[in-house]
């Protein structure tokens, strides 16, 4: 009795890691990686390391480390608004050196949650030109 307990325990913990890594790499092999923040917030709290994937319609999170499978947050393409940019400050140094932080203006999402990202210049480049890209209001109309 008692080695079955153990054989399911094991097997289920086994199951959970594969899962765990396998979604990690996933991640990290599929999307540009980020580090995301709902704001308000205190200066040097609040950052998720994570990935994003660009959609036509929508930029999704996923969230690096959890234990849900699907998207964190998604950001609407049409209701984002770029706020401004700026370089960490204080203790965010320690884990953003490097980045620029862009502020996205609430309403981003379906909640009306404002955000930042942290980005590379690389990535800052290829989130701006996906930004840009969009189709005019006018054109979005028209497809309905």
């Amino acid at each position: 009795m008692i080695a079955w307990l153990v054989l399911v325990v094991v097997v289920v913990v086994l199951a959970v890691a594969v899962g765990v890594l396998y979604r990690l790499l996933e991640v990290r092999r599929a999307g540009t990686p980020v580090l995301l923040r709902p704001i308000p917030a205190p200066e040097d709290r609040g950052w998720r390391h994570g990935s994003v994937h660009y959609g036509e319609n929508s930029l999704v999170y996923y969230r690096l480390v959890t234990f849900w499978w699907g998207p964190t947050v998604r950001l609407i393409r049409s209701s984002i608004s770029v706020v401004g940019q700026r370089q960490p400050r204080g203790t965010e140094r320690e884990i953003l050196d490097g980045l620029v932080i862009v502020e996205l203006a609430p309403g981003a999402d379906d909640g009306g949650r404002g955000y930042e990202l942290g980005l590379t210049r690389d990535a800052l480049t290829a989130f701006q030109s996906w930004l840009e890209s969009a189709p005019p209001e006018r054109a979005r109309r028209a497809e309905r």
